[in-house]
């Protein structure tokens, strides 16, 4: 049959029309007008119903049409996909660290304010080494302590060598303001002997006519080199600056990708998306200035020639000195270094695959110098990305293979790291050097285990062996460790004990009975001289007979031979 609306042909048994939707079947009633079948009835009930399905439906398509538009050219964009690769890659590494409870020491370089203190004991020495007795030389060690505030203005630095409960020596030092002291009990007794550093100059000058105009302009301030030297190796400043070179650079580079491909990543075969990342050479010229500049931060060139100035140098003899230490420029001759490599390299082209948003593999091969070479750096393959990192340096005469694996992430609630560093030249191994580390954040006892060897041709070189107690918080951090061992080919050589603290809360330690030496008259200068020297004979007296008394004779005469 044909509609009787558009006079197309349908079925006999059709109710509407297949072509403009018009009711045509049997129960058609006489009369009834012919009306589209999404229109409905003009009663407005099921035409209403109807159409708002049809625009519900249209909507969503519409607005599927633009997601699948917009997210397709999002993730089709390869840059894009190798930028978000590394930034989730930086944020696992991130993460972990998080994780282990490290204290921000970044933070309180910028508070300018840090206490440490460390010592460093002689527990047993192998006799066999010398063949004699080397016993009574148990509990010798050194100690060192230093408060910081740049906020009090206060500085104290503290050495003292000990053996056993006898104090050999100690050597305090101490900075309030401009005035700086010095004192050792076994030189100076209880007195602190200092100077004002800023009138040092004039007070100098007042007790000197001869060389009054030469020594005048000395003056400075400790402090205020201090915080010079802290403004230039800022490290959040240092590490904004690394992170604006870093996108200025990738900015400039393009990337394709050129397919998938699975690969033996730390052990384990992955599944990867491969992209080719190039690098212009302008770009890299640009990146070494950009990064000259942030090392040049770290010359102090302006605090030497400050305290030359402080020193009353004159201008041209300053200019002298700093145009030598110009020729010591280590981190201008590093950036010339990486100019001549740019020369060489030219546009410097990666490869770069991904495997489940992270970076698994960066690669590198072309000739370097002359030679061909190989550089791969694989990350990722076990449970956990930031588990195994590996590192491949191949070159026709030399290798370098570094692979580091463990539970970095913390997944087990301890820390582990097993890393080895292989050198090889002509396929055989010339030395390797193995590192396994375990620290347990939770616990407060026995939490830190860490083992560095060195060997060569399958010979131990050197073992250290450290266990102790760890502590990390965020305002500290404390190491004690009364089983350090130290072997050499095989042999132990010593057991040392070992103990380091550091926090963010310095004391000041008052200066006793300070004396100002440009303050003394010529009869207190003479008698602080005398009584110096009769103070360091007798402390030298005490000395020989506390080695007299304590060392054997062969090893008193053995050490005083090389002496």
């Amino acid at each position: 049959m044909t509609c009787k609306n558009c006079g197309n042909e349908m079925r006999d048994d059709a109710r509407f029309c297949p072509h403009c939707g018009t009711l045509n079947g049997p129960d058609q009633s006489a009369g009834q007008s012919a009306v589209p079948a999404w229109e409905g009835p003009e009663d407005g009930g099921k035409k209403k119903k109807t159409g708002l399905i049809i625009a519900a439906v249209a909507a969503v398509a519409a607005v599927a049409v633009v997601l699948v538009v917009a997210l397709g050219g999002l993730f089709s964009n390869p840059k894009k996909q190798v930028e978000a690769a590394f930034v989730k890659s930086a944020a696992a590494y991130a993460a972990a660290e998080e994780r282990l409870g490290l204290p921000d020491i970044q933070q309180w370089q910028q508070d300018k304010a840090i206490a440490q203190r460390m010592s460093l004991e002689l527990k047993s020495i192998n006799s066999d080494l010398v063949g004699m007795d080397l016993s009574a030389l148990s509990g010798l060690g050194l100690g060192l302590s230093t408060n910081y505030s740049g906020a009090e203005r206060w500085l104290s630095y503290n050495l003292r060598a000990y053996w056993g409960e006898e104090e050999l020596l100690s050597l305090r030092a101490a900075a309030d303001d401009a005035k700086f002291y010095f004192n050792s009990p076994q030189i100076t007794g209880d007195v602190f002997y200092g100077a004002n550093t800023e009138t040092l100059g004039v007070d100098l000058a007042a007790r000197s006519a001869e060389d009054a105009e030469e020594i005048k302009n000395i003056s400075f301030n400790v402090f205020d080199l201090i915080d010079q030297m802290l403004e230039q190796i800022n490290a959040r400043e240092m590490e904004k600056a690394v992170s604006q070179a870093n996108k200025a650079l990738w900015a400039q580079a393009k990337v394709k990708k050129t397919g998938a491909r699975t690969m033996d990543i730390n052990g384990a075969d992955i599944k990867t998306a491969a992209y080719r990342v190039t690098i212009p050479e302008e770009a890299l010229y640009q990146y070494v200035d950009d990064m000259e500049l942030v090392l040049a931060a770290m010359n102090y060139f302006s605090i030497y020639e400050e305290m030359l100035r402080s020193a009353g140098l004159p201008q041209d003899e300053i200019d002298n000195i700093m145009g030598d230490l110009d020729t010591l420029d280590l981190y201008g001759d590093l950036a010339d270094s990486f100019r001549d490599l740019v020369d060489e390299l030219g546009d410097l082209e990666l490869n770069v695959c991904l495997s489940g948003g992270y970076v698994a593999a960066v690669e590198y091969e072309g000739r370097v110098d002359g030679s061909e070479m190989k550089v791969s750096v694989l990350m990722g393959g076990g449970g956990e990305y930031v588990d195994d990192v590996s590192v491949n340096i191949e070159s026709p005469s030399l290798a370098i293979d570094i692979k580091s694996s463990g539970d970095h992430g913390l997944k087990s609630g301890v820390y582990t790291d097993e890393t080895t560093a292989r050198i090889r030249q002509f396929g055989s191994t010339l030395a390797r050097v193995t590192s396994e580390l375990t620290i347990d954040p939770k616990s407060q006892k026995d939490n830190l285990q860490w083992k560095l060897g060195v060997d060569s041709s399958g010979l131990s070189i050197f073992v250290l062996d450290i266990k102790g107690d760890l502590t990390l918080e965020k305002d500290c951090i404390s190491l004690d460790s009364e089983e350090v061992s130290v072997r050499a080919v095989g042999m132990e050589v010593c057991q040392l004990a070992l103990s380091y603290y550091a926090d963010c809360h310095p004391v000041s330690e008052p200066v006793s009975n300070p004396r100002l030496v440009t303050q003394m008259d010529e009869e207190e200068l003479m008698a602080m001289v005398l009584d110096t020297q009769e103070r360091v004979m007798v402390w030298g007296n005490e000395m020989e007979q506390l080695f007299l008394t304590r060392l054997p004779q062969e090893l008193l005469w053995d050490l005083m031979s090389v002496y």
